[in-house]
């Protein structure tokens, strides 16, 4: 996945749509952002729900001990003692146009050191409209093993979530990207790599 990284703000690709006459150039139509995390988490916030009935303590940070090839990673930790907990990293996306249908396509490298099938947690993944605030604004994709049926340790996984979205009056969509702790117990995961695709419909 590294071929898509780019410099520090993220931006990968921009293309342009053409008119009929090659001097009629509209808006944007299809942008790319990618994200390398290499040195911090390039303008992604850590937010929470379900974190308090009893609290139970989280963390999300940037890392250089684990990377999808060997440079930072987004750490996402969870002692999830409420067995409800559910942390992610999310970013506000204001380029696009408003009132306007997209395909978003959200890729990331995860790593995670579950495996076999049982007591396994969710993957979150999703855009919305507005930065979301609790779990009926999150969207929650397949399970947290690697594939394995005995511990090997970490392994990094592919992920890829495409969605339909309709941005706001000012042109907006949020993305986010985390864990629905589904078991009592303290875990951590990794996020690197992550791409961000907005194709108009």
């Amino acid at each position: 996945m590294k071929e898509w990284q780019t410099g520090a703000a993220g931006v990968l690709a921009m293309a342009f749509a053409l008119g009929a006459c090659s001097d009629d150039i509209t808006q944007p139509v299809d942008q790319t952002f990618a994200f390398a995390f290499d040195s911090g988490l390039e303008a992604w916030s850590a937010n929470a729900t379900d974190t308090d009935n009893p609290p139970v303590t989280w963390s999300i940070d940037h890392t250089m001990d684990m990377g999808n090839d060997d440079d930072g990673a987004v750490e996402l930790t969870l002692d999830n003692l409420n067995d409800a907990g559910k942390i992610w990293v999310e970013r506000e996306f204001d380029s696009l146009e408003p009132n306007t249908t997209y395909e978003v396509t959200v890729s990331f490298a995860f790593a995670t050191e579950d495996y076999g099938t049982i007591n396994l947690w969710r993957i979150i993944a999703g855009v919305t409209t507005d930065a979301p605030g609790d779990a009926d604004d999150l969207e929650f994709q397949g399970e947290t093993g690697n594939g394995e049926d005995e511990d090997v340790g970490y392994q990094w996984l592919d992920k890829t979530y495409t969605f339909t979205a309709e941005t706001d009056a000012a042109g907006e969509l949020w993305v986010s990207v985390g864990i629905w702790g589904t078991f009592e117990v303290v875990r951590t995961y990794f996020v690197d790599d992550l791409q961000v695709r907005f194709e108009r419909l």
